[in-house]
């Protein structure tokens, strides 16, 4: 994988237009079309939106750093922050999301972006306190990327 650009944020979920903007000229650099950009776009706005909630309702405002990469036949976004985990990340595992109950638009919006793309999963990294949010799009068409 390689890594194609990256963003960092501050936790308002106002900004998802910042991590939006950039996702869509990456999206056109790698030739993808509407429908693909669409799904990347909810996958990423759904989850950027879940992470500033969740630092703002913990009382922080650590930032949110956005990178992007591709490599193969997959697309990767991956959201990190520092601070506490949020109540829906233990369902962001393989065959956990199935468990979840929607009851806030959180945890919809976080059903819709798991629907929309091929892989999404939350990990705790305790030696840094930080939280990692993976969002895998596969893509075999992917139009190569130079190193």
């Amino acid at each position: 994988m390689i890594e194609l650009a990256s963003v960092t944020v501050r936790p308002e979920k106002r900004l998802v237009c910042v991590v939006k903007a950039g996702l869509h000229a990456l999206c056109d650099e790698l030739g993808f079309d509407e429908k693909r950009r669409f799904k990347l776009e909810l996958g990423a706005e759904e989850v950027f939106c879940y992470c500033a909630g969740t630092i703002r309702e913990a009382g922080s405002n650590a930032p949110v750093t956005v990178r992007f990469f591709s490599g193969g036949d997959a697309f990767m976004i991956v959201l990190e922050y520092a601070g506490e985990r949020g109540e829906l990340d233990q369902y962001l595992k393989p065959g956990k999301l199935d468990r979840m109950r929607i009851k806030t638009f959180e945890a919809l919006g976080l059903c819709l972006a798991a629907n929309v793309l091929d892989g999404l999963r939350s990990d705790y990294l305790p030696a840094e306190g930080r939280n990692r949010y993976i969002l895998t799009y596969r893509c075999p068409d992917c139009r190569p990327v130079k190193d």
